[in-house]
């Protein structure tokens, strides 16, 4: 019995330090993976800086590269103020050409207006619509040719001309007979108007007839004066 007894015993005790190894090593192998997570991670963070230094490196070793854009300016020139060798920088126009637009310039002191290039000799339009963008004139003019044209004459036959009655004159007319005489005749008479007239053959009709030219003094806007001057023009028909 006692036998059986110490060798539970030792069965036990064995199992108890087995288990007790077993636990240790779990232990033991969780702390080094922890450990080893935590040394991977620290190395993933060290070569990406080390990738990064590397790159940085390479590029401060590396010569620097400069990107220059370069940009044309665009040409447009002043062709009363331009120079021959300015000139000769538009399209198609070389030193003759510069030149002869320097003298037509001079000759006919400057141009009016851009499209007076084509007056130079040997520039035509081909020349000129290759170079119109890149030329002006400062406050340009430009002439309207004016053709006039002469009216048409209108043929008219000439206005027959009116027989029109000569003016009567107090000599054409004298002596005037009081008694027949109308308002167109009277008026002729010297101090005598309209009124005057009408008051003359409104008395003959009350009288009847004048019986001699002194009855004019009944007349109201007449004057003894002035009936001595009508006496010698007038007359009592008997």
């Amino acid at each position: 019995m006692p036998n059986k007894r110490n060798k539970e015993a030792i069965l036990i005790i064995s199992a108890g330090i087995m288990l007790a190894g077993s636990a240790v090593w779990r232990f033991s192998d969780g702390y080094r993976r922890d450990d080893r997570e935590i040394i991977i991670t620290t190395a993933k963070d060290i070569a990406t800086a080390a990738e990064t230094s590397a790159f940085t490196s390479k590029a401060a070793d590396s010569p620097t590269t400069v990107s220059v854009q370069t940009t044309t300016a665009f040409l447009l020139l002043d062709i009363n103020s331009a120079t021959a060798e300015e000139l000769t920088q538009l399209s198609g126009i070389g030193d003759h050409l510069a030149a002869e637009i320097v003298a037509y310039r001079e000759q006919h002191g400057g141009f009016l207006n851009i499209e007076e290039l084509m007056e130079v000799s040997g520039i035509g339009k081909a020349t000129f619509a290759d170079i119109r963008e890149h030329v002006f004139v400062v406050n340009p003019v430009y002439t309207t040719k004016v053709t006039t044209e002469k009216p048409t004459e209108l043929r008219t036959e000439p206005a027959a001309e009116e027989e029109t009655e000569p003016t009567l004159t107090l000599e054409d007319v004298a002596p005037i007979d009081l008694n027949t005489a109308d308002i167109g005749t009277l008026v002729l008479l010297p101090h005598v108007d309209e009124e005057t007239a009408e008051e003359m053959i409104d008395l003959r009709e009350r009288l009847g007839r004048y019986s001699n030219a002194y009855e004019l003094l009944y007349v109201d806007s007449l004057t003894q004066a002035e009936v001595a001057d009508i006496l010698e023009y007038v007359t009592v028909d008997d």
